[in-house]
């Protein structure tokens, strides 16, 4: 008897936020028509290449009206200065093009274009801003290359003068940067009704999102039980109607671009409640995909794997299952360890080497599959489609052509459409489908931390204004005419209303995630909720003018006062001891993170030691395995230390955090594993870059729990108590993270 077939769904989604503040004002941010020329008619091309593949792809609405917009002629900044003459170029021109033309990835992007490399290293190596470090000439090469790294280079072969421009690097002239934006704005044109034609051919399937990709359950359900009791938060805050709009408006514009209904919708962040796949099921929607951690919650089973990542069983996961309720609704579950593989651990390898190693993975969960008595199963692999590709060489070409055709010519394997596998493949019944996202299972990432709080205090407030007055304009109803231009000035508030509810801007507010653009996210939500006063004639109200950030407390710093812990190791003590040190919060929610040794440093200091406390990762794998050697180090600069030598580990790729550049004059660091952890091994800067070892003789370090340091400040024997320092988290000699990555922490301890 030959193998079990095995079905795999791919389900690439695409994702970005509306970057306008108005609806006809420019995009503040590019990342639409990068992502566009990079990613998205790229991924479906491939589709050509595997006469047997087929893959599904979502898209998010307001994407979906961004590209369309794009394709009108809608410009963003940066696009604006790529087509501006040079000699026309303001100071503020090209202060915008130091601090936002070199945002992109250094080893995949920027070093495949020496010349890019050198303006690159230049401004990197700058200490100070300063506009004459570059000439024109240099100023239109940087925004060419720039936008050059974010054209797939399998497009040369549509427009004939594309490797041309690849190849010349340098000179640029303004003919040269319009006709990038021509071939530019000629692939946006292309998407959607290719994207059409080969799901009328039976080669994909596209489905939806609701339209400004809100978090549904917050919508809908804002007291659920995943939701905890967090201060600041609004009272009886509830958008039902909004949430069926939002699905609504998405079905709308997909019916607009593909001329059908769509027949399955991925939830925003994969955020579910048992409300959301009801109404999703009321309104014709047959499907939707979650995260695997949401299937374990409901049916009150882990799923087990091994350290190489292989499921132990996996039956639950492989199968199809469907809603118990009024309204059922078919439910595929990811299998998140082969997302994660993807998303953040292949693009560090070979290619094919990744390929192959992902086949394997998926040859032996069909090998365990064998013995099953269902007759089909099926692989899940469903995730962001356009962000990782830019840590894999030549844009992921590479790993998904290898991994691709090596699917395609097993014929035990089957890429499948997932509206076509729920229709044939009976499902399991899940009954009592428990609520949260695909991170840790909450919905922590977009509420609960102060600044998010007052986002949603803000949208409630706005929103029951929104209510009251514009109850009061059609009350005021005479005319028709009076009845044309309210229901217009209503439609358009309520769109505003509906363009602050998207997920994004509650995941960049406050801890724990980070971007280079929080500035302009926190401005784009506020600009929406002040339109919606605008639009209805109605004063703004002050507080909206005002930066969010700086409404609400962030989460400390630097210590408040001195603090003598007794290194007890405890990670759940409640004595105290470590309420007044400061922090520095590493965030433990995205997947992303799942491989980092640590979760939280804190620190402080008395005035006889300086203190540490590591709060470890346990879901790491490299905690338990044997053969990495963990070690964290801790670099400290002191600006009247007599030598300073560098760090000693090595980078494990070619993109460099800014900090480990400088050089430092003492250096502590330790190595540990799953139970035991080393001394503390103390070494100070000598002559000519090199180390000396030296002793602790009062210092001391404490594991269990936690790890616990306290270093004597006579061990380090500065000449004063003002010194900086920057934590390394390393496994084998291999910088994995630097904590900060850009500025030291300054301690100032007064005698």
């Amino acid at each position: 008897m030959g193998m079990k077939k095995l079905n795999i769904a791919f389900i690439w989604h695409f994702h970005q936020p509306n970057y306008q503040s108005k609806y006809d004002s420019d995009f503040l941010l590019p990342w639409v028509r990068l992502h566009a020329s990079k990613d998205y008619l790229d991924m479906l091309k491939k589709v050509d290449k595997f006469p047997n593949l087929k893959l599904n792809f979502n898209f998010s609405p307001v994407l979906l009206s961004s590209l369309q917009k794009y394709a009108q002629g809608a410009k963003d900044l940066h696009l604006r200065l790529l087509i501006k003459d040079e000699n026309k170029l303001t100071s503020e021109d090209k202060i915008f093009i130091l601090n936002n033309y070199f945002d992109l990835n250094y080893k995949n992007m920027v070093l495949t274009r020496p010349y890019f490399t050198k303006l690159y290293n230049k401004r990197a190596d700058a200490r100070e801003l300063n506009l004459d470090m570059f000439n024109l000439q240099e100023y239109c090469d940087i925004m060419a290359n720039f936008t050059l790294c974010w054209i797939d280079k399998s497009f040369c072969g549509d427009y004939p003068n594309l490797a041309y421009l690849f190849q010349k690097e340098k000179n640029y002239t303004l003919d040269e940067r319009q006709e990038l934006y021509e071939i530019q704005l000629d692939i946006i044109k292309r998407i959607l009704s290719e994207y059409k034609i080969y799901q009328d051919l039976n080669k994909i399937e596209v489905s939806i999102s609701p339209y400004y990709h809100p978090i549904l359950p917050l919508l809908l359900d804002f007291k659920n039980k995943e939701i905890k009791d967090f201060e600041n938060l609004p009272e009886n805050f509830s958008r039902a109607q909004d949430a069926k709009e939002q699905i609504e408006l998405g079905i709308k514009k997909y019916v607009e671009i593909f001329d059908r209904n769509p027949r399955g919708m991925w939830l925003s962040e994969q955020c579910v409640c048992p409300k959301s796949t009801e109404l999703l099921s009321k309104m014709g929607i047959n499907w939707t995909v979650l995260d695997e951690g949401i299937l374990s919650k409901t049916i009150k089973n882990e799923f087990i794997r091994d350290f190489e990542g292989n499921l132990e069983n996996p039956f639950n996961l492989n199968i199809n299952y469907k809603t118990k309720s009024k309204n059922p609704l078919n439910i595929l579950f990811a299998d998140s360890f082969f997302a994660n593989l993807l998303n953040f651990g292949y693009g560090n390898y070979d290619s094919v080497t990744a390929a192959n190693d992902i086949y394997e993975k998926i040859k032996t969960i069909q090998s365990k599959l064998q013995n099953s008595p269902k007759e089909n199963h099926i692989i899940t692999i469903a995730m962001d489609g356009e962000n990782c590709w830019e840590t894999y060489q030549d844009d992921g070409t590479k790993f998904l052509e290898t991994f691709y055709g090596l699917i395609d010519s097993d014929e035990t394997l089957e890429t499948v459409l997932v509206d076509d596998f729920v229709k044939n493949n009976p499902p399991e019944i899940l009954e009592n489908l428990k609520s949260g996202s695909w991170i840790n299972r909450n919905f922590d990432l977009w509420i609960g931390e102060p600044t998010k709080n007052v986002a949603w205090l803000y949208l409630s407030s706005v929103c029951a204004d929104f209510d009251k007055y514009s109850k009061q304009l059609v009350n005021s109803i005479k005319t028709q005419e009076d009845k044309k231009i309210c229901s217009i000035r209503i439609k358009n508030a309520r769109q505003e209303l509906l363009m602050a509810q998207g997920s994004d801007w509650y995941w960049w507010y406050g801890e724990p995630n980070e971007s280079k653009s929080d500035g302009v996210f926190d401005y784009l939500f506020r600009s929406h909720l002040m339109n919606v006063y605008e639009i209805l004639g109605l004063e703004v109200p002050r507080y909206l003018s005002m930066p969010l950030v700086n409404a609400s407390t962030r989460p400390l710093r630097n210590p408040v006062r001195e603090i003598s812990p007794s290194l007890i190791c405890d990670s759940e003590d409640e004595n105290d001891e470590w309420n007044n040190a400061g922090y520095i919060f590493i965030p433990d929610g995205p997947t992303a993170n799942m491989a980092r040794l640590v979760k939280n440093i804190h620190f402080g200091f008395d005035k006889e030691f300086l203190y540490f406390r590591f709060e470890l990762n346990k879901k790491s794998p490299k905690i338990a395995y044997q053969g990495i050697e963990n070690q964290i180090a801790i670099y400290f600069s002191h600006e009247k230390s007599r030598y300073y030598s560098p760090v000693r580990f090595v980078n494990k790729n070619d993109n460099f955090y800014p900090i480990i550049k400088k050089h430092f004059s003492s250096e502590i660091r330790f190595v540990f594993d799953e139970k035991n952890i080393s001394r503390i091994f103390f070494n100070k800067a000598i002559p000519y870059g090199l180390w000396s070892q030296g002793v602790a003789k009062n210092s001391k370090i404490a594991y269990r729990n936690v790890i616990e340091l306290k270093i004597a400040f006579e061990d380090l024997a500065f000449e004063t108590k003002e010194f900086s320092f920057c934590i390394i988290d390393a496994s084998n000699e291999l910088i994995n993270e630097v904590y900060p990555q850009d500025v030291m922490i300054n301690i100032k301890i007064e005698d």
